[in-house]
C-alpha cells in the first residue's frame, strides 16, 4: 500500500500534468480505434499520462498484444469526471476505514456521493464505457479485473497480461 509521501507526489503529478504531445497521441492512436481514442481523450491530462506511463512500460517490457495495451490505456476511463478533491477524499476514507468509503458511496448519478461510487466501481464502469466505444474481449475482461488480486481467468495468457497490468498500475 503506497504511503503518504507517494500520494502527495501522485497528487502533484496530477495537478501539473501537461496535455499529451502529438507524438504521444500518435502512439496511443496506434492501438485504439477512432471511437476508443475519443473516449481516451475524455480523461484529464493526469489520467491520460498515468495510462500512457503504463502503456509505455508494457511496451518496454516487450508486450505488443493489442488487448493488453488497450486495457492499459482505458482501465481508469470511468474516473474521468472525478475531481482531485474527491480523489483525495477516497484516499483519506480508505485510510480511516475502507468500509467508510463503501458506506458513503451512492449509485445515483446526481448525488454528491456518486464520485465515491465511481471510484469503487470504476473497473466495471470503465469496461461499460469501453464497450460503448467498440472495445471487445479480452480487453474488456482486463479492464474489469485490473484491480482484482486474483481474477478467475482460464486463459494463461490473460493471467499473465493481468499480472503485468496490475503490477504497473499499482506502481503508478
Amino acid at each position: 500500500m503506497p504511503g503518504p509521501l507517494y500520494r502527495v507526489r501522485q497528487f502533484l503529478r496530477a495537478l501539473r500534468a501537461a496535455p499529451l504531445t502529438p507524438a504521444e497521441r500518435e502512439r496511443v492512436q496506434t492501438v485504439l480505434t477512432h471511437e476508443a481514442f475519443a473516449l481516451y481523450q475524455t480523461m484529464p491530462p493526469g489520467d491520460q499520462r498515468h495510462a500512457l506511463v503504463i502503456f509505455d512500460a508494457l511496451v518496454a517490457q516487450g508486450y505488443r498484444a493489442r488487448p493488453l495495451l488497450q486495457a492499459a490505456l482505458l482501465h481508469d476511463v470511468a474516473k474521468r469526471n472525478i475531481g482531485l478533491g474527491y480523489r483525495t477524499g477516497v484516499i483519506v476514507l480508505n485510510k480511516v476505514s475502507p468500509r467508510a468509503l463503501q458506506r458513503i458511496a451512492r449509485a445515483k448519478t446526481n448525488d454528491w456521493r456518486y464520485p465515491f461510487y465511481v471510484s469503487l466501481h470504476h473497473p466495471e464502469l470503465s469496461a461499460e464505457l469501453a464497450t460503448r466505444a467498440g472495445v471487445t474481449e479480452p480487453t474488456l475482461s482486463l479492464i474489469r479485473a485490473h484491480q482484482s488480486a486474483a481474477p478467475s481467468f482460464q486463459d494463461a495468457q490473460l493471467c499473465e497480461w493481468h499480472r503485468a497490468l496490475k503490477r504497473l498500475d499499482d506502481m503508478n
